[in-house]
């Protein structure tokens, strides 16, 4: 018997699979939502305005009001102020953030082990070039049939 050789569409449904799958039990370690700690992580490095914060995220929003929902969550739990329209981190926040940080950095080095850098950037890249090809993008080459 012959076995399956699984095409790159199983792999990447697979991983995103798995990735989603961990990285929730991760963040479910601090009561956090993926969109949670999408808006946590970007005020890591600071204060953002929250339309900037928002426009980083639409692409994982499914309704426009789970911005408002999540946010709210956030502010509520106090991990978040908001400032006329610039979001910070509180202290609780910031504690929040870098607890899920380590549990995340911990299942990254887990998903890349015995990937090199090297290969880790080129798989990277590949990926890029091949949505840019598949969204008809500038670079992308025109299909051909013969």
């Amino acid at each position: 018997m012959m076995a399956v050789q699984r095409r790159i569409g199983y792999w990447l449904v697979e991983l995103d699979r798995l990735i989603n799958e961990r990285f929730d039990e991760d963040l479910a370690a601090g009561e956090l939502s993926r969109r949670h700690w999408q808006i946590l992580h970007s005020l890591a490095d600071g204060p953002q305005q929250a339309d900037e914060v928002r426009a980083a995220l639409d692409t994982f929003l499914r309704d426009p009001a789970d911005w408002t929902d999540e946010l709210t969550a956030l502010l509520d739990r106090g991990l978040v102020v908001a400032d006329v329209d610039l979001l910070a981190l509180t202290d609780a926040g910031r504690a929040i953030h870098d607890a899920a940080w380590l549990r995340i950095g911990a299942r990254r080095r887990q998903m890349a082990d015995g990937i090199s850098d090297e290969q880790f950037a080129e798989t990277l890249r590949v990926l890029e070039k091949m949505a840019i090809n598949m969204s008809g993008g500038p670079s992308a080459a025109p299909v051909r049939i013969s």
